[in-house]
C-alpha cells in the first residue's frame, strides 16, 4: 500500500496571508456557476485517467492556462471543473485537481470570486480554496503565494492590491476529510476576475520606501500608499513627508527601526549592539529591568506576542543542526518571556539600516511560561525555541523580552525578569537531504509516501528499513533526535510514532529478528515545515536518547495505536530523498519492506519496487527513488581523555597552569580531582602530567 498527495499541498503549508488586505464575502451575487456569455471554458476535472491540461507546477513540465490581459476596470469569467479524485492504484480520494491560471493586469485591486457546484449539480461544494501570487516572474513556480485561503462561503472572494504585472491564481478544493462520504468529488465552478484601478496611480509605480520621507508623492507598497493617501491626498499629490511615514506606520503596521536606550539600560538594549554569545556559554544572564523596546511589534514581526523591554544576542552555529534557546533555567511559573529569532546569514553586523529589515529576517518565536500544566519548570520548554534547520557558519539574532497585555498597557508594562539564557546545539549526524516529488506514469509530479504502521489486518507491521551511516569523525555519537518526513493519510488513528534501529551488515542484507539495537516511541508529533521539502509540514520529530558507534545501520519509523487490527495506523514516509543511501542489486534500486515481522520468510523484510508506477523527477538520480527522507541529530562523543590541569586548553601543562592552580588554592576554582577543593592532590596531579598533553 502506498499513499500519494498532489504536490500542490505544499502551497497550503508555505503560503502566507497578505497582512494588508484580505476579504471574503458574497460579493453581492448569487452562488451560480452558470457562465455568462463570453466566458473562458477550462478543461474538465483531471483524474487517474483524464490528463490535466493546466496542472501548473504539479506537472513535470509546468503548464498553465494563460488568461491574457485583464483590462483596467475589466472583468473575466472562467468556467471549469475541479475537486478530489481517486488516484491510479488507490482506493480513497487522496488526490485533488487544481487549476492554475496566469493573468496580466495593471496596478490596482485584483479580486477573485469563486462559485461552486457539487458533482451532482444539486448544491455548492462545502469549501473551496483560492491562492494568489502577485508578480509571478519568469518561473511562476518559484516563491510563496501572497494569499491562500479556504472558505465555505459561496461565492468565495479574495482580493489583493498590487502593482502592475503578471499574477498566478490557483483554485481548488480541500482534501477530503471523510473518505467514506466524498463530498468534494469533481464539480463545476465559475471564477470571476475583476480589476479596480488605483485611486492614486503613483501608488502603482513609485519605487520610494514607505518608511522614508521623500520629495515625491507615493511609496512602493500599493495597498499602504492607497490607504494613507485616501486619508491625506497630499501624500500622493505633493510629497511623502514625515507625516505620511507616520501614517504608514500607524495605518499599515510598517516598521521603522529606532533605539533610544533608557538610563541604566543594558549594553545590549539595542539590536545594533547585540551581545555575541557562544553555544553552551554559561552565565549568560538577561536582566531587562531597565531595558527599552526597539524590535518590531506583533503585527510587523508575525509573532502574535506583544513584547517589550527587549534584549539582543547574536550566536553562530558551527555546522548544520538544531539550535535551541531556553530562558527556563532560574525561571519560575509566572515568568513570561518571549523569544524571537532572526536570520543574519554570514554577516553578524546589524547596522541601523539593516535593523529596519528585521521583519524580513524574522524566523519564528515562542511565547510562553517555562512551566507545564502542573506548574513544573521544564528547561527545554515550552518557553524554549528550537531552530531545527540552522545553517553551518551562519549567525542568528536572538531577541528576548517580556510579554505584555496590549489591552492593559503599552511596552513599558512588559514583564521584567532576570533569566539565564541556555543555548544548546544538536549536530546533523546524518541526513538524506530534502524530500522531492516523483513523476507518475501519467507524467504528473506527486509526493509519494510508503505506508508504515498497522495498515491492514494482514499487515500489522508494514515497516521500512532505511539505510544510514554513523560517521567515523567520532568513535560514537549520542543520538538525541530523529526527524522523519511524511504524513498521516486520512482515516487512520496514530497515537505514537515509533522507531527501530537495526544493525546493517555488508552489502544489502535485509534486517532479521535479533538485529534490533534500539527501539522507542513518542506521542504522535505535530508535523512542521522543514522549508526545503517539497511537501509542507512533513517533518515529524522523534526525541530519543541512545549511543551509536561509527558504522552502518537501518532505521525503521512507523505509526501505531493500541488497537492494531481494528483501528489502522499509518505514517506515509516520503520517498525520493536525493542524498540517501541507495539499495541496489542486479535488478536495480529497491527498498526493504515488511508486512509482518518477523513472520515467515515471505512476510519479513522483502525487496519492494513500484514496478514502473513512478520515476525520479528531472535532475535526480534514478537510484534515489526509494530513499525515504529523514535527519538524525546528535553530538559526537569525545573519546579523548581530558588533559587534567591544562586550564587554558593550549595543549601543554606548564607555568601558566600552575599559576592558575595556585590562585585558586583553598577554593573550588581550580579543582582537578573533583572533590570541590584546590589543594595538594590537584598540585600533585598537575605536576605528574607536566608537559605536553597526550593526543
Amino acid at each position: 500500500m502506498r499513499f500519494e498527495f498532489n504536490p500542490a499541498s505544499v502551497i497550503s503549508a508555505s503560503i502566507f496571508v497578505a497582512t494588508l488586505s484580505l476579504s471574503s464575502n458574497s460579493f453581492g451575487r448569487q452562488c451560480s456557476v452558470t457562465p455568462p456569455p463570453g466566458s473562458i471554458v477550462e478543461t474538465g476535472c483531471s483524474s487517474a485517467t483524464v490528463a490535466d491540461l493546466n496542472a501548473g507546477c504539479n506537472a513535470a513540465v509546468p503548464v498553465f492556462t494563460d488568461l491574457g490581459t485583464l483590462a483596467s476596470g475589466g472583468v473575466l469569467n472562467v468556467a471549469g471543473q475541479f475537486g478530489t479524485f481517486i488516484p491510479a492504484g488507490g482506493t480513497t480520494y487522496t488526490s485533488r485537481d487544481l487549476d492554475w491560471y496566469l493573468v496580466q493586469c495593471d496596478a490596482g485591486t485584483l479580486a477573485v470570486t469563486l462559485s461552486t457546484a457539487n458533482a451532482a449539480g444539486t448544491g455548492q461544494m462545502s469549501a473551496s480554496v483560492i491562492f494568489i501570487k502577485t508578480a509571478a516572474g519568469a518561473d511562476p513556480c518559484l516563491g510563496d503565494f501572497d494569499i491562500g485561503v479556504q472558505s465555505s462561503a459561496c461565492p468565495h472572494l479574495q482580493s489583493i492590491v498590487s502593482g502592475a504585472g503578471r499574477h498566478l491564481i490557483v483554485v481548488t478544493t480541500p482534501f477530503e476529510t471523510d473518505q467514506a462520504v466524498p463530498v468534494l468529488q469533481c464539480g463545476t465552478y465559475l471564477m470571476t476576475l475583476t480589476h479596480t484601478p488605483l485611486s492614486y496611480p503613483i501608488c502603482g509605480t513609485s519605487t520610494e520606501s514607505c518608511t522614508v520621507a521623500h520629495g515625491a508623492g507615493g511609496c512602493n507598497i500599493p495597498e499602504c500608499c492607497e490607504q494613507v493617501c485616501s486619508f491625506n491626498p497630499l501624500c500622493c499629490d505633493i510629497a511623502w513627508d514625515s507625516g505620511c511615514v507616520d501614517s504608514g506606520v500607524t495605518t499599515c503596521g510598517l516598521f521603522i527601526y529606532a533605539c533610544s536606550p533608557p538610563a541604566s539600560a543594558p549594553t545590549n538594549d539595542c539590536a545594533t549592539e547585540s551581545q555575541l554569545i557562544e553555544i553552551g556559554q554559561s552565565n549568560v544572564v538577561a536582566d531587562n529591568s531597565n531595558a527599552g523596546t526597539d524590535g518590531p511589534g506583533p503585527v510587523v514581526s508575525a509573532c502574535a506576542a506583544a513584547m517589550g523591554k527587549d534584549l539582543w544576542y547574536t550566536i553562530q552555529v558551527p555546522t548544520n543542526g538544531a539550535l535551541t534557546i531556553s530562558t527556563c533555567v532560574g525561571g519560575d511559573a509566572s515568568t513570561d518571556s518571549v523569544i524571537e529569532l532572526f536570520g543574519l546569514g554570514a554577516d553578524p553586523v546589524v547596522t541601523s539600516d539593516r535593523a529596519g529589515l528585521l521583519p524580513d529576517m524574522y524566523i519564528g518565536c515562542v511565547d510562553d511560561t517555562c512551566a507545564d500544566a502542573t506548574g513544573t519548570i521544564i528547561v527545554g520548554g515550552p518557553g524554549a525555541l528550537t531552530l531545527i534547520d540552522a545553517v553551518a557558519g551562519e549567525y542568528y539574532l536572538i531577541r528576548i523580552g517580556g510579554w505584555y497585555d496590549e489591552a492593559a498597557g503599552g511596552q513599558e508594562t512588559a514583564d521584567t525578569f532576570v533569566l539565564s539564557i541556555v543555548t544548546t546545539f544538536e549536530e546533523v549526524m546524518y541526513t538524506t537531504g530534502p524530500q522531492h516529488a516523483v513523476v507518475s506514469a501519467a507524467g504528473a509530479l506527486t509526493n509519494v509516501g510508503l505506508s508504515s504502521g498497522c495498515t491492514a489486518a494482514l499487515m500489522p507491521q508494514r515497516w521500512l528499513a532505511q539505510a544510514f551511516v554513523v560517521p567515523s569523525s567520532a568513535a560514537s555519537w549520542d543520538i538525541s533526535r530523529m526527524t522523519v518526513k511524511g504524513f498521516a493519510p486520512a482515516g487512520v488513528t496514530n497515537t505514537t510514532l515509533n522507531y527501530v534501529v537495526w544493525s546493517r551488515l555488508a552489502g544489502n542484507p535485509r534486517p532479521l529478528d535479533g538485529q534490533q539495537l534500539f527501539t522507542g516511541s513518542v506521542p504522535y508529533p505535530v508535523g512542521y515545515n522543514g522549508g526545503a521539502d517539497n511537501y509542507g509540514n512533513a517533518s515529524h520529530d522523534i526525541v530519543a536518547s541512545f549511543t551509536l558507534a561509527a558504522g552502518n545501520y537501518y532505521l525503521t519509523a512507523y505509526a501505531a495505536n493500541p488497537s492494531c487490527g481494528t483501528v489502522f495506523s499509518n505514517f506515509a514516509w516520503f520517498v525520493s530523498a536525493y542524498d540517501g543511501i541507495n539499495l541496489i542489486d542486479a535488478a536495480g534500486p529497491f527498498a526493504w519492506r515488511s508486512s509482518v515481522f518477523p513472520g515467515t520468510a515471505a512476510q519479513g523484510f522483502l525487496r519492494y519496487t513500484f514496478n514502473g508506477a513512478y520515476t525520479i523527477a528531472a535532475g535526480g538520480d534514478p537510484n534515489d527513488l526509494y530513499n525515504t527522507a529523514f535527519d538524525i541529530f546528535g553530538s559526537p562523543v569525545d573519546s579523548t581523555p581530558p588533559c587534567l590541569g591544562d586550564y587554558n586548553n593550549d595543549g601543554i601543562r606548564n607555568g601558566a597552569d600552575l599559576s592558575t592552580l595556585l590562585s585558586g588554592w583553598g577554593t573550588s576554582a581550580a579543582d582537578i580531582t573533583g572533590d570541590q577543593m584546590t589543594d595538594g592532590q590537584d598540585l600533585s596531579t598537575l605536576l605528574s602530567g607536566w608537559g605536553a598533553c597526550p593526543n
